[in-house]
């Protein structure tokens, strides 16, 4: 399987550092998939996406603070992807989700511009790792 072996700038791991985080939010749904309501196939599903986090954030870096001139992502390729599409759609239904009170515009506008952000750094990995799984573990085109 191969790695990607992409680098990304600050400002793309900035955006998918944040969706990264707001999906590792829900990591309680995965003890109430598992206990409560006894769906193994829910559980199972977010055990595979909080990895697929995990992971990426061992490569983001866990403080909201780093600051480096690149982040290379080291996943494989095809989990790249997965996870990555993932947060891209995650990103897509903030930017269409209902607006709040007008007390929370400027929340709202912020929440919108930071899930634009994420969107657009997702689609730009997206067109790299996609170039890489092209080519194969052999550098070749498949």
């Amino acid at each position: 399987m191969p790695k990607a072996t992409m680098r990304i700038v600050q400002a793309q791991r900035d955006a998918i550092y944040e969706q990264v985080r707001n999906h590792l939010g829900a990591i309680g749904d995965l003890w109430i998939a598992l206990e409560t309501d006894q769906d193994y196939a829910t559980a199972e599903r977010l055990a595979i996406e909080f990895s697929e986090d995990f992971r990426l954030m061992a490569d983001l870096g866990w403080d909201p603070g780093t600051e480096r001139e690149m982040f290379e992502l080291t996943m494989p390729v095809h989990d790249l992807i997965e996870a990555i599409t993932r947060l891209r759609e995650e990103a897509c239904a903030g930017i269409v989700g209902n607006p709040g009170e007008r007390s929370a515009e400027k929340e709202d506008a912020s929440n919108a511009r930071a899930f634009k952000a994420a969107r657009v750094a997702c689609d730009q990995v997206l067109m790299v790792a996609a170039g890489v799984e092209a080519r194969g573990a052999n550098g070749c085109r498949a």
